[in-house]
């Protein structure tokens, strides 16, 4: 179908059309179009989606719209038969490039269209041909493309390998559109899927949002988990109350002999500071009593630590320094709600079992739930729990994992330190020979560390508008084009734009429903009633 003819290309990447009046409707920005091949001259249309489109009159000019001060002027404009709103009204837009098929991918054209060439609005059918992914491997399907019935394929080995990111402002969507990207993995993959959960929503996806097979299975395959002494019952409260089943969880601790470290060095220097004498009688010490499986007692574990520590203690000075040291990683196990120093511990009637990271490697979703947890105690754990994940997917090799990271911004900021910012950078620039791919998700992107966000090869974006995080994106993404950035700002609630190795091309995607609970939702303002008695009348 013809809608328009080229009026201006000054590049092979882009070019303006007039649109006919009899279609202007019809197009909109995310629009998809085609050219003759003018290029080959034979085979494939060229694939080009709108990115800008304008409207004009010629009739008003400057002069005329000094004239334009009220409705009267309008009308007498209509008495006379001129309809300003109409006569030598126009529609262009801009569209933008994609390409030509040759087998799975697009060629780029080398030259751009003849002005007065005809451009066509091409049917669901030879679109759907034209975006469809090549043969083999899984597909996930996250919505339609916008406007159209078309599925939004993405290529789930290029997303889960090569890295993603989902970016928008807060209350964007983020982790609804997550769980549709979980939930099709759970159902089209043999996949171990880690879910870093710091506010609890992911939760929810235990309980199916719809009745059929496909939410059940996925629902049956969510598993949680919460460190061991964190206190959920307002929580669990809440859960069954909204969705009126009870929570499946499981307590988990970690053995304090396991810490790198690095790790417990920076916990007790930020809860309780550390000398330098302190440091390196615990840079000493650690190398014998740290890193190690074996579960022992609270006493026995500061008996080793005395013992290490002590061979390198000279004097009253450092002996002091010991026994503060001593103390304070005694109150650090005491106090910490994710260390188990004994078999068999329980909080309440609840068992607390030591963290088997083999267990987070079998297919499924594992969503570890971190809200009772302060932030620098959830960064210790990410990085703690992705560091063993990333040496045994390093040791197997068997299958790959999918990791998720809510609030990214907090487990590997851009300014400032974090436990978990090294580990998130090891597993986005090395996971990928390992299997082991990384989902980041995050309202702030200028925020997150480059190193982390640049090999994200896959973007997800619903609406961003903070001019900070836009240019960020553009700097360290290098799929997004200006005219990504510019229809970023605009999309509707329901709208993503996904760019990178996952898709063929910029895809703007109208998100399907999800088969399973979401569990972000924020608390609604209640109206309060009118209360008679309290209602002063003023004359």
């Amino acid at each position: 179908m013809r809608i328009g003819v080229v009026i201006r290309a000054q590049s092979p990447r882009a070019f303006w059309f007039r649109v006919f009046d009899n279609v202007e409707d019809r197009i909109n920005v995310g629009s998809f179009v085609t050219l003759e091949n003018h290029e080959t001259g034979v085979g494939e249309p060229i694939l080009a989606r709108v990115t800008r489109v304008v409207r004009h009159n010629y009739l008003v000019d400057d002069r005329v719209i000094a004239q334009l001060s009220n409705e009267d002027v309008i009308n007498t404009f209509r008495d006379y038969g001129i309809d300003i709103q109409y006569i030598a009204q126009s529609t262009i837009a801009r569209a933008s490039v994609i390409g030509y098929r040759v087998g799975a991918r697009f060629a780029k054209p080398l030259k751009p269209p003849k002005p007065m060439d005809f451009v066509y609005l091409p049917t669901e059918d030879e679109l759907g041909r034209m975006l469809r992914l090549g043969d083999g491997g899984v597909r996930v399907v996250i919505g339609n493309v916008r406007s159209s019935s078309i599925p939004a394929e993405l290529d789930a080995n290029k997303l889960v390998s090569q890295h993603c990111a989902i970016l928008a402002a807060t209350g964007g969507g983020k982790s609804w559109l997550a769980g549709v990207i979980i939930e099709e993995l759970t159902i089209k993959a043999e996949l171990p899927i880690i879910v870093i959960d710091p506010h609890g929503e992911y939760s929810a996806m235990q309980v199916p949002r719809v009745d059929s097979e496909d939410a059940k299975f996925v629902s049956g395959l969510v598993r949680v988990y919460v460190p061991g002494k964190v206190d959920t019952t307002s929580f669990d409260d809440y859960f069954k109350a909204r969705f009126g089943v009870g929570r499946r969880y499981v307590r988990f601790g970690i053995n304090p002999r396991s810490l790198s470290l690095r790790l417990v060095e920076g916990l007790l220097d930020h809860y309780y500071g550390l000398t330098d004498a302190q440091r390196r009688i615990l840079e000493e010490a650690w190398q014998y009593v740290g890193m190690s499986d074996e579960l022992t007692s609270l006493d026995g574990f500061l008996n080793d630590l005395e013992r290490s520590g002590g061979k390198i203690v000279r004097g009253y000075g450092n002996e002091l320094a010991l026994s503060t040291l001593l103390t304070k990683v005694r109150m650090l196990v005491e106090n910490r709600p994710f260390f188990i120093i004994r078999p068999g511990e329980f909080y309440g009637n609840e068992p607390i079992r030591l963290l088997d990271i083999r267990e987070l490697l079998e297919s499924g979703v594992h969503v570890l739930d971190l809200s009772g947890l302060d932030l620098v105690d959830q960064q210790a754990l990410v990085s703690l729990i992705l560091n063993e994940i990333f040496k045994l997917s390093a040791r197997r090799r068997d299958r790959p994992v999918f990791i998720v990271v809510e609030e990214a911004h907090n487990f590997a900021p851009s300014v400032g330190s974090a436990l978990s910012t090294s580990t998130l950078i090891k597993i986005a620039r090395e996971g990928r020979k390992f299997g082991v791919g990384l989902c980041i998700i995050s309202q702030r992107p200028s925020k997150v560390h480059p190193d982390v966000l640049s090999q994200c090869l896959t973007q997800v974006f619903k609406r961003i508008i903070n001019p900070v995080d836009l240019k960020y994106v553009r700097n360290v993404a290098e799929f997004v084009s200006d005219e990504d950035l510019w229809e970023i700002r605009v999309l509707n609630e329901d709208d993503a734009l996904v760019t990178g190795v996952a898709t063929l091309t910029p895809l703007p995607v109208k998100v399907r429903d999800r088969l399973t609970e979401h569990g972000g939702i924020s608390p609604m303002l209640t109206p309060r009633s009118t209360r008679g008695a309290d209602i002063i009348s003023v004359k």
